[in-house]
Formats: structure tokens, C-alpha cells, sequence
């Protein structure tokens, strides 16, 4: 099977390429530019995917049978940058993939923000809660999801997977725990201050190669159309726990320092999702071993900064 992937080069586009390659699936990743390969994969160069014309030649070019859309930034100088790369990019995508001769089954990578804020009592948050986010990547994840089903209408088979946190090796510093990792590994064995921004919020994380493995049988899932999924744990965790389990794997003294200068995309004290559309579709959410998880994503930070 021949699987096109967007976002490739990004922290969840890896893992994904990795558990393709795993799989014994043939993957074309896609980037901007021209990139080493991760995990033996062929590579494309889609030089401007708000060109209709591009997506569209990039698609009869690679002829694939599954397309996962998980290319999207979180945050962008402008609204309309970051329109341009979560929703214009997986519109003509979408567009693209309804034009093939043999239309590929897509799934598009969405996100928890697209929620927006949702009372604890009302949690864990199933797919059909409301949806009103309260950022503006939230609302540009929740306009390519309208997109994935005005596509799902016209016959174009396609799932939106809701991502919550995912975490573990290659990070992001954009991302909490990356940032503290990376904060650490530049420490060395003397240790320092880890500065944090509000660390009393629960979320729902879960082992990046865990979401992968899920993202792929979602994608392979043959019930799995026209539909949102939330590929989380449902379980909370807090992040004062893990942050303070990432100090206890690094060995070394860390003190905290509470930064009010650091704040994330959202106020939300508390989010977690519900797994029972993915446990119907005959989907297996398997447990995160958050120790080990912690551990190798401090030791991929200090990889990084031993190479710089």
C-alpha cells in the first residue's frame, strides 16, 4: 500500500513514518523542502501548498491509496498564515484527492483545541460535545474539519483524527514537556532552575508512538469515514507530576521557578478525552510508560544539544 504523508518532517509525522516503515508500507513523506529520510521513505517537495494546481500533481504523481494529513503549525505571525496552512493546504488536498481517478481514503490530522473550553462534569470529551474554541489554531483545526466533510459528502472516504497531547523523543521546545527537556539537558550534571509557566493543569498525554500506531489503524480502518476520532488515553495526568518525574529520570538537582511570562495557547485547567469511538472501531489504546517515555525525550534533547 502506498501511504503520502503531509507534515512528515514534524514531531508526529516521524513517528508516523517509522510505524509505516514498520508496518512494511510503502510512504511517501512531504516537505517544503528537500530533507534527509526518516525511516527509508521516499520524499516529495510540495513548494507551496496553497497552490491548488501543485497538490494536485503532487497527488496523480504518487497515486496513493491512503493520504495522512498531518502537516499544520500552531501558531503563525498572522491569522491568515495560519489559515493558509490548516485549512487552505488540506482543502486542496482534499480537492486533489477527489479529483483522482481512484480517490485515496484521507485521514486529516484535527486537534483537542478545536473543543475549546469544556466543563469538567462534561469530561471526558466525546466527539460529539460542541465545539467552540477558544484559540485561533482551535478554530483554523475546526475549519478543516468542516472541510474533511463537505469532502466526506461529495464521496471522498475521510476521518478527522483529534489529536490531545501527544508526547516523547523530538519534541518540540514549543511544547511543555519539550522545553523542560531541553531546559535540563542544557543544565549538565550541575543542574539549575527549570522555568516553567502554570504547571497545575491536567491534560490528557499519551506516548507519540502510541498515537502514531493509532493514527495508522485509523487510517486503515475501513468503518472509519466521514467521522471524528479522538485518538487520546482517557486519562488525566498533571503536569506537575510529570514534570516533576522528568526531573526525578534526569539525575541531576533541578529547582523550580514558576515564570508568569510563559503561558500556553490555552486557559483550560483541565482536559481529557473519550476513547470509545476508537475502542468501537475495534482499536486497541494502549497504556504510555510515562517514565520511559520522559526519559528518552530528555535523552533525544540532550542528543540535540550534544550535536549543536
Amino acid at each position: 500500500m502506498r501511504v503520502l504523508v503531509t507534515g512528515a518532517s514534524g514531531f508526529v509525522g516521524r513517528a508516523v513514518l517509522e510505524e509505516l516503515q514498520a508496518r512494511g508500507l510503502e510512504a511517501f513523506a512531504v516537505s517544503r523542502t528537500e530533507r534527509a529520510a526518516v525511516a527509508g521513505e521516499a520524499r516529495r517537495v510540495l513548494a507551496d501548498p496553497a497552490d491548488a494546481a501543485e497538490v494536485r500533481d503532487l497527488l496523480l504523481s504518487v497515486e496513493p491509496q491512503f493520504v495522512m494529513h498531518l502537516a499544520g503549525v500552531s501558531s503563525a505571525p498572522s491569522y491568515s498564515e495560519l489559515y493558509e496552512a490548516n485549512v487552505v493546504f488540506a482543502a486542496n488536498l482534499l480537492d486533489g484527492a477527489l479529483a483522482m481517478p481512484s480517490k485515496p481514503r484521507v485521514l486529516l490530522a484535527g486537534s483537542a483545541a478545536e473543543y475549546g473550553a469544556v466543563p469538567v462534569a462534561q469530561q471526558p470529551v466525546r466527539e460529539d460535545a460542541a465545539c467552540r474554541p477558544n484559540t485561533a489554531y482551535g478554530a483554523s483545526k475546526l475549519a478543516q474539519t468542516s472541510h474533511a466533510f463537505v469532502a466526506a459528502s461529495r464521496g471522498l472516504p475521510v476521518v478527522v483524527a483529534r489529536l490531545f497531547n501527544p508526547i516523547g523523543p523530538g519534541m518540540p521546545k514549543s511544547l511543555a514537556l519539550g522545553s523542560f527537556a531541553h531546559q535540563i539537558a542544557c543544565m549538565g550534571t550541575r543542574g539549575g532552575v527549570l522555568s516553567t509557566g502554570d504547571l497545575d493543569v491536567v491534560r490528557d498525554f499519551m506516548d507519540v508512538r502510541i498515537a502514531a500506531k493509532l493514527l495508522v489503524d485509523l487510517s486503515l480502518a475501513s468503518d472509519a469515514s466521514a467521522q471524528v476520532v479522538n485518538i487520546c488515553s482517557g486519562d488525566g495526568q498533571r503536569l506537575l507530576d510529570l514534570t516533576q518525574r522528568l526531573i526525578a529520570v534526569s539525575g541531576v538537582p533541578v529547582e523550580l521557578k514558576h515564570d508568569e511570562s510563559r503561558r500556553g495557547n490555552s486557559d483550560v485547567r483541565a482536559f481529557v478525552g473519550d476513547p470509545s469511538r476508537l475502542k468501537a472501531l475495534g482499536l486497541h489504546v494502549e497504556p504510555s510508560d510515562m517514565d520511559s517515555v520522559l526519559e528518552e525525550t530528555l535523552r533525544s534533547a540532550r542528543e540535540e544539544i550534544s550535536a549543536t
